[in-house]
């Protein structure tokens, strides 16, 4: 009882004197504010740390980007903010002034760099429009420590529109990564999707895709193998709406690995290098899906592709063409019913035993084969012959057209044609200028038209049935 009472005294007494010695409370302010992130996400900025400088006194930012600094003396204060999404980027925020006043609540707002602002920081060398900058860190897929001196690359297609044609043309723009493992790629075009790829002296190549979607800046994380070290990807493909789709062809872009998705839309790739990569899905009937991943090592990454909306499937259109031989197109076969001239085919060529182009018209009526020393020579029709040859005089040589273009005989030399039987499919034998379809009539073919088809005529590929 006495303890009891004594700490009741005690307590007593002690309890006025502590108050008598209270100074009063000094007056105080309240510093209140939100910090956004103008450069990435264009949200609220979670985790950045405020401070006060010259001094211990610090505030995080909370899920809403929220912060809030207590009991502060009535006076001028210097804010500066730090956050990981900075450093990478390697940028900085100039201090913030604010007054905060006696038994006061001030409100004030911080925000990152505008990414028109880190992309003029970061490549003033640019044009400040349309065209931005990529900030990547480069790690190895394993440990995820950064890798330096690898030469990352972005890749992109550009379309020139002219009058009649449509031209493109590949662009790349490449940089090598810092000791940090930072790479910084300038100049890039920021209304098309980029590949960005990068690859280690023995590891495979990683890609991810960057769609700066009109914005100056973006970030990317590129994960590389340094070794012949793999992994497992496992996904489903669906479409927009959650649809399986059943079949589809999806493979891990740049490389031959592919696999068929079951009947629930399920697949599995085995054996891809670990790091970035890209994986694609194809379906008849649905445009093509793409999905990026990180493949890590002996490990299995789930991820999923949604591929584009069914397209209209068109109702079955049957083309039926028919194939002519090379004869029927050039006319021979036509001729050979209703012309008056005459014809050879390839059984009457081969059946001649001709080993010399003009011995085959040994066989037809009205020709003379006339021998001239070291050959022989065609004549259709008599006539008052070319001079210019003596030992072919009085010889009236006919007009050749060889696969339907005029072959002249070279007046000073012997009058031969340089073609040897077997190259020959068909003869037309015209005796006179006017038997002669008119497309071969020439003023100088008074002594008769020959028309030589060949094989090297017959052209090279034949259309579809």
């Amino acid at each position: 009882m006495r303890l009891i009472l004594i700490s009741g005294l005690g307590l007593a007494l002690v309890a006025p004197v502590a108050a008598a010695q209270s100074p009063p409370a000094a007056p105080s302010g309240v510093l209140r504010g939100v910090v956004y992130d103008s450069l990435i996400t264009s949200a609220p900025l979670e985790g950045a740390e405020v401070w006060i400088e010259s001094t211990n006194r610090m505030a995080r930012s909370d899920a809403a980007g929220h912060f809030e600094l207590t009991a502060l003396a009535p006076g001028r204060y210097v804010l500066t903010f730090y956050h990981p999404i900075l450093d990478s980027a390697g940028l900085s925020v100039p201090p913030v002034t604010v007054d905060v006043g006696a038994d006061e609540t001030t409100d004030i707002a911080l925000a990152t760099p505008s990414p028109a602002q880190a992309h003029h920081v970061l490549c003033p060398k640019d044009p400040l429009r349309r065209t931005g900058v990529i900030l990547g860190v480069v790690r190895n897929a394993v440990d995820e420590q950064p890798l330096p001196a690898v030469t990352i690359s972005a890749h992109w297609t550009t379309y020139d529109i002219a009058e009649r044609a449509i031209r493109s043309a590949p662009r790349a723009i490449e940089a090598r990564s810092d000791a940090s493992g930072h790479v910084l790629l300038c100049g890039l075009p920021t209304d098309v999707a980029l590949v960005i790829r990068g690859r280690t002296e023995r590891g495979a190549a990683g890609m991810l895709v960057v769609d700066l979607a009109g914005r100056a800046f973006a970030r990317a994380d590129l994960h590389l193998a340094v070794g012949a070290v793999t992994g497992i990807v496992k996904g489903v493909v669906r479409n927009r709406n959650g649809s399986l789709i059943p079949g589809a062809t999806v493979s891990a872009v740049g490389t031959d690995i592919t696999a068929q998705a079951d009947e629930f839309g399920r697949f599995a790739l085995a054996g891809v290098a670990v790091g970035s990569g890209i994986v694609e899905a194809r379906a008849v009937g649905y445009m093509m899906g793409r999905a990026q991943t990180t493949v890590l090592a002996g490990s299995t990454q789930q991820t999923d592709i949604m591929m584009g909306d069914s397209v209209t499937l068109l109702d079955p259109v049957t083309v039926v063409g028919e194939y002519q031989p090379y004869l029927s197109i050039v006319g021979f076969e036509q001729r050979r019913k209703n012309s008056t001239g005459h014809f050879l085919d390839t059984t009457e060529i081969n059946r001649s035993g001709a080993t010399r182009f003009e011995e085959i018209f040994r066989m037809v009526p009205g020709i003379r084969v006339r021998p001239n020393g070291t050959g022989y020579m065609v004549e259709v029709g008599r006539g008052e012959g070319l001079i210019l040859n003596p030992s072919a005089a009085n010889y009236c040589p006919p007009a050749y057209f060889v696969d339907g273009v005029y072959f002249p005989l070279p007046p000073l030399q012997t009058a031969t044609v340089p073609i040897v039987p077997s190259e020959v499919l068909a003869i037309e034998v015209y005796s006179n200028l006017i038997s002669a379809p008119p497309q071969y009539q020439r003023r100088s073919a008074t002594c008769g038209v020959i028309l030589v088809w060949t094989k090297r005529g017959v052209p090279k590929s034949r259309p579809s049935h």
